[in-house]
């Protein structure tokens, strides 16, 4: 066996073995990605399934009658949802803003109508 072809069956072998690194390392970093990301995605949806502050609400307005001794921010009190406004000054400047009122002034007898939020669908026709 002459030097060049011990010389070339060597250089074919580290090719070959250079090509069989580089496959190991992709099967390596292809696996290690599968491992994490799998597990990632089945806690990311049963964290989704039972988080129950980020289920969906749906607004809806109701009619109030407005009684004596009632002032706009106390129906608005009795309807506010904090996981919705901020804080109770947002809930009346928006009743104010459906009622077209401009002023706190409300009159025994009559309605306003206010928002509320609810966990279920309820569809028309």
């Amino acid at each position: 066996m002459d030097n060049t072809d011990y010389t070339a069956k060597a250089l074919r072998n580290r090719q070959k073995r250079k090509r069989q690194v580089r496959y190991h390392t992709i099967t390596l970093i292809l696996s290690l990605f599968i491992l994490i990301t799998i597990p990632l995605l089945f806690a990311s949806f049963s964290t989704e399934a039972n988080d129950l502050e980020h289920q969906p609400s749906y607004k809806y307005y109701k009619s109030v009658e407005i009684t004596k001794g009632d002032t706009l921010w106390s129906i608005a009190s009795d309807n506010f949802d904090s996981g919705h406004y901020k804080d109770l000054h947002e809930y009346v400047t928006e009743v104010k803003k459906l009622n077209t009122l401009s002023s706190d002034d409300i009159v025994t007898g009559n309605f306003v109508i206010v928002p509320y939020y609810a966990p279920e669908f309820v569809g028309g026709r």
